[in-house]
């Protein structure tokens, strides 16, 4: 049984890594360096190897765990270090940036400007950084209450089903560790989450992978919440911000939309709500 919670996620990065590559050669976006003459095969099969892990460990793995007793009661958050909490958008950021030094690299290509139209960054003639961070801020407080009330009308519809002992009575220990935490590391880890799973999830992975793919990636990472009605906001935020980049045709909007979501959470609702529970 242990092998195969081990296999399963594995053969799952490995076959949606294979599937993205063939998905993205029939969208027509495969970087130049795949197809060089002598190493372009090489480059092609590194860059599949590199995708295939970081989509096991960051994305699968959890699948393996469902059934089991939850892994979140073995940590001891006293001495966990905050630094953990950016673990996986640095391995996010480093496989991004060695797909595309396979893809591009000594290819005549200018660095800024590939990273700049192939991960959602580049702005339409007209547009500006400033003023689509600012329409993702308001864009960001639509979906913030959208949210919100769909999971409140869920959680009621289930209450009023089953009664309400099956509502979680509380965010998870993880979630309320990550709201204890010195106020400007919250927000650096909202900003971390806010660019780094937007230019993985929807600068990258959407143009390659499609909008189907893209979100179920996206909620499948975030298994780890363990709660169904907090897995439901993430589909919908999901779903909005890829909505909110192709609107715009850049991500820039859906950063600062995700970027407010989290500060939200963490610097207002989850210290409220454990301050409440505490008394």
């Amino acid at each position: 049984m242990t092998l195969i919670r081990i296999l399963l996620p594995l053969l799952a990065g490995v076959g949606c890594a294979w599937w993205i590559d063939r998905s993205t050669a029939t969208r027509g976006l495969l970087p130049p360096g795949f197809a060089d003459a002598e190493w372009g095969d090489l480059r092609r099969l590194a860059a599949m190897i590199l995708l295939a892990a970081v989509l096991w460990f960051g994305v699968f793995a959890a699948i393996g765990q469902i059934g089991l007793p939850s892994s979140i009661d073995e940590i001891d958050f006293e001495r966990l270090s905050p630094l953990n909490l950016f673990v996986m958008h640095a391995i996010l950021v480093g496989t991004l940036a060695a797909w595309m030094l396979l893809g591009y690299w000594r290819c005549g290509h200018d660095a800024g400007s590939v990273v700049l139209s192939q991960l959602g960054l580049r702005t339409r003639t007209g547009q500006s950084v400033p003023v689509e961070l600012g329409i993702g801020l308001g864009a960001g407080v639509v979906l913030w209450g959208g949210v919100l009330f769909v999971v409140l009308v869920a959680a009621l519809l289930l209450a009023a089903a089953s009664g309400f002992e099956n509502i979680p009575a509380e965010a998870p220990r993880m979630v309320l560790w990550m709201g204890s935490l010195p106020v400007l590391l919250r927000l650096m880890v909202s900003l971390s989450a806010g660019v780094v799973e937007e230019v993985f999830f929807r600068g990258f992975l959407m143009p390659r992978a499609g909008f189907v793919t893209s979100n179920v990636l996206f909620v499948l990472a975030h298994l780890s919440y363990e709660q169904p009605f907090m897995l439901l906001g993430v589909a919908l935020l999901s779903v909005g911000f890829s909505y909110l980049t192709i609107w715009r045709g850049n991500i820039w909007p859906a950063i600062a939309a995700h970027f407010l979501f989290d500060a939200i959470q963490l610097l207002i609702l989850v210290p409220t709500a454990a301050s409440s529970a505490g008394t």
